[in-house]
């Protein structure tokens, strides 16, 4: 198979992703949630709070957004790529097709990607606009901040979406072990001292924001772990994640239902 095909089939299922995820009522719930952050900043700017600025803006967002939103989007987004799919028997369809599975873990992921980074990714860099416009400063003020977080949303997207989309070829019902994974393990983990923290993915991500933001409430936060090897370790998590989903799909069969 030659690299143009390749390609064609990696546009034919991305495509087909985004669209589903893009394209269904769901995105209007995925939408709002995903404004969120711009919503916030909007509010506090009309309310004229006078401590609204780019440090309140890092207090709220990092328990709100890392933990609440970031979590949620790329929950419901993940879990549906492949375990909807074999619940309305669509999948042994698209495996007629002259492509391997653990391509669509693939290219599913890739599509899964995109679409998450459209709905997260805007909001992020509206409220952090107008944060910037309501303290009166230049929006290359505090670009670090702006930064960090787009590194950990992009990351965490990716981090997030291997673990969701794992338990969910793993799992009948994956929304249910990704909730407790996600608002479980992560809170309860990743607030324990010691090395403990270093199991949970938003240890990772809040380390990102140490290494990357000069002044803002992560300075202090107990992280030994540089910014770039915290990448380098998701990145590194999120492949190791995607290569065995795609190994446990490849052992899974599929019939059509009657």
């Amino acid at each position: 198979m030659g690299v143009t095909e390749s390609m064609r089939r990696l546009w034919v299922i991305t495509s087909l992703t985004l669209r589903y995820l893009l394209g269904t009522r769901r995105v209007i719930a995925m939408l709002f949630l995903s404004a969120v952050p711009f919503i916030l900043a909007l509010s506090l700017a009309a309310a004229r709070v006078t401590a609204f600025n780019n440090v309140l803006f890092q207090i709220l967002m990092i328990p709100l957004f890392l933990q609440v939103v970031l979590i949620f989007v790329t929950l419901v987004n993940a879990t549906t790529l492949i375990r909807e799919e074999i619940e309305d028997n669509t999948l042994p369809y698209l495996l007629t097709r002259p492509i391997s599975k653990p391509a669509v873990v693939m290219y599913k992921y890739i599509g899964y990607l995109a679409a998450v980074l459209v709905l997260l990714v805007p909001p992020i860099i509206l409220a952090y606009a107008v944060t910037e416009a309501y303290q009166g400063t230049g929006l290359t003020s505090d670009l670090d901040v702006l930064g960090g977080f787009l590194v950990t949303t992009v990351i965490g997207s990716a981090a997030y979406g291997a673990v969701f989309l794992f338990i969910s070829v793993l799992f009948r019902k994956p929304l249910a072990v990704g909730l407790l994974f996600g608002f479980l393990w992560e809170s309860i983990v990743g607030s324990i001292p010691g090395d403990v923290p270093k199991l949970s993915v938003v240890h990772y991500l809040k380390s990102v924001l140490k290494g990357m933001i000069a002044v803002g409430p992560m300075t202090t936060y107990r992280s030994d772990i540089a910014a770039g090897t915290a990448v380098l370790i998701l990145v590194a998590f999120s492949a190791a994640l995607i290569v065995l989903t795609m190994m446990l799909f490849q052992q899974m069969e599929f019939r059509q239902k009657a």
